[in-house]
């Protein structure tokens, strides 16, 4: 009898172990929808003139009163079409932060301006979670970045895997409007880092 109430208990801590993986990553897109979402009311918010004691009288998001407003962190939506994705970017690289969504480098570059703006992110087990597909990225493809002022078009440049102190690639000559993307390799170990960088093409406003 105890065997067979072993075999039970090591099948349900299987199932557990491949399970938490899908789980971690369906709720983590989760969340960045739903910064997504309340990003996006915030900026029709404001276009709409809507001012803040109408919003607390008349809450339109019941989750968002008891939850952090992660959005004050959120700087920009990064959008890369060809692999299917649409994430924050917070200000910032610390360990939340990556575990919810991309982040920007503090003392890089700023979206749009001369300079390079550097955005890590990790790479996910799920097939286009986070960066996980950044490596399909190719020398023309776009890369997209809105802010609640702008949006910027970028076209990648290149791409390369780097050692993991190899901070050149964060430099700007002082001429160029780039955008760096970050993330790890996992073909080797110890882990590289992948590196697509692209520049400013075009620009147009959100208001």
């Amino acid at each position: 009898m105890w065997k067979k109430v072993l075999a039970v208990l090591l099948i349900i801590a299987g199932l557990s172990v491949i399970g938490f993986p899908a789980a971690h990553d369906y709720y983590l897109k989760y969340q960045q929808k739903k910064m997504i979402n309340h990003w996006h009311d915030n900026l029709l918010q404001v276009s709409d003139g809507t001012d803040q004691e109408h919003e607390q009288e008349n809450p339109s998001n019941s989750d968002a009163v008891n939850q952090p407003d992660l959005t004050k962190e959120m700087e920009a939506l990064l959008i890369i079409k060809k692999i299917d994705l649409e994430i924050p970017v917070l200000t910032g690289v610390t360990d939340r932060n990556l575990d919810l969504a991309a982040a920007s480098i503090l003392g890089t570059g700023k979206p749009g301006e001369i300079g390079n703006y550097c955005i890590a992110a990790h790479r996910s087990r799920t097939y286009g979670v986070l960066f996980n597909r950044l490596d399909e990225l190719k020398k023309g493809d776009q890369i997209i970045v809105t802010t609640n002022e702008e949006t910027y078009t970028y076209n990648v440049t290149e791409s390369m895997i780097v050692q993991p102190d190899h901070v050149e690639v964060l430099q700007n000559d002082g001429t160029k409007r780039q955008i760096t993307l970050i993330t790890c390799d996992y073909s080797s170990k110890p882990y590289l880092r992948l590196i697509v960088k692209g520049e400013l093409r075009l620009l147009h406003s959100t208001q």
